[in-house]
């Protein structure tokens, strides 16, 4: 069966996508971000582990040390214990300060200010030659900081929508999801993207979920291929019948 391809290709859907969510959800703004360094950190924590509990983690880590030089530089298992609350903490204990020492490595020093001075393609791929570091965070710490780059953000809950919106295929990968997203919002600008992110993770957090799709309290079900195809196949089991 030849993919059939979710009606979400061009901005002004996209736009209507944003707006049939803000009206349910309220608009959404980045009124307190970080500098870069500090979100890349705090992106570099949050995978696979719950919103609150990462950011308990990120302020417990940035109160213990004095820098983030001092985290570098820090025995692995002691950061490690300071991040206990975090899924993969040992992985990310290891990872993380081998990510600083990176950055500190090929920049001179530990910051990432100087990522403003960079296209977005250009400062992403920076950013993922770092060992750890995939497009999530990548594009969260140019998004979500103070430098505001035109990323599109994508975690689990919005490659599960997508994916279930037939948007992408459901094989499809976070690259996969963000160029497609990236390609069809060319004049969106950084806040935008950021709100789209957000309307959908709350999607996927609230009614798109992974163990249930609430498909009846959807405000997007009428355009999900997923719940298009349950329906016809549902209308075509009754005819057989």
């Amino acid at each position: 069966m030849q993919q059939v391809v979710f009606p979400f290709g061009q901005t002004a859907e996209l736009c209507s996508v944003r707006d049939r969510l803000r009206a349910i959800y309220g608009e959404i703004s980045n009124s307190e971000p970080l500098n870069p360094l500090d979100q890349f950190v705090r992106s570099f924590l949050g995978s696979k582990t719950y919103d609150e509990v990462s950011w308990t983690s990120f302020h417990r880590l940035k109160g213990h040390y004095g820098s983030w030089d001092e985290v570098a530089d820090s025995p692995a298992d002691e950061i490690r214990d300071l991040l206990a609350d975090i899924t993969y903490s040992e992985d990310k204990a290891i990872n993380l300060k081998f990510a600083l020492q990176k950055i500190r490595a090929r920049s001179g020093t530990i910051e990432l200010d100087f990522l403003e001075g960079l296209d977005t393609e250009t400062a992403l791929l920076w950013l993922e030659q770092i060992h750890g570091v995939g497009r999530k965070i990548a594009a969260a710490t140019l998004n979500f900081s103070i430098l505001c780059k035109p990323a599109f953000v994508v975690d689990t809950h919005v490659l599960r929508v997508l994916q279930r919106f037939g948007f992408v295929k459901p094989s499809a990968c976070t690259e996969d999801v963000y160029d497609a997203v990236m390609a069809a919002a060319q004049e969106w600008s950084a806040a935008e993207l950021y709100e789209l992110h957000w309307y959908l993770k709350i999607l996927g957090q609230r009614t798109c979920t992974y163990y249930r799709a609430i498909c009846n309290v959807c405000p997007l079900s009428a355009i999900c291929l997923q719940r298009v195809e349950r329906v016809v196949e549902t209308q075509f089991a009754g005819h057989s019948a």
